[in-house]
Parts: structure tokens; C-alpha cells; sequence
């Protein structure tokens, strides 16, 4: 996990920026909230050429290929010394 994503305050400015991005209010509904799941993945990118931070939510099924393919790939990779 991100060292950022650990960090309180910077979670808080991420939410205060789009809070101020909405007009100021954002409103979630208790059964927006609870209709969150373990299963429900945002992602989180740094855009370079915008100098932006991307969220987009992520399916499970796209988030899974994506882990398989980098354990094979870290599996097929050889260290020599």
C-alpha cells in the first residue's frame, strides 16, 4: 500500500479537493456508504502529462488479471549475480 494512503492528512486534503471540486458540498447517503463493498476498487494514478492524480474504479476481474499477470511475470524474472 502507498505510504500515502496511510497518511491522515493527505487523505483529508485528497477529500477536502473534491469536496471543492463539487461546488463545496458532497452529500453520501448512508446506503451509499453501505454500499460499499470489499469488493468495490479504486485506483489511484499519477498522470504525468496533466500533473494530476486519476482515481477510476477498478473491476475486481480487471484488478485480478492484472495481479496474475505481474506474479508471472516477477516469477519469470532471473536474478544473477
Amino acid at each position: 500500500m502507498s505510504k500515502y494512503m496511510k497518511d491522515p492528512e493527505y487523505l483529508f486534503s485528497i477529500l477536502a479537493a473534491i469536496v471543492k471540486k463539487n461546488g463545496g458540498f458532497l452529500r453520501l447517503t448512508e446506503e451509499e456508504i453501505k454500499a460499499v463493498t470489499k469488493n468495490d476498487i479504486v485506483g489511484m494514478y499519477f498522470e504525468p502529462e496533466t500533473n494530476s492524480i486519476v482515481f477510476k474504479q477498478v473491476d475486481p476481474q480487471d484488478a485480478l488479471s492484472a495481479s496474475r499477470m505481474l506474479k508471472t511475470q516477477e516469477d519469470e524474472t532471473t536474478y544473477e549475480n
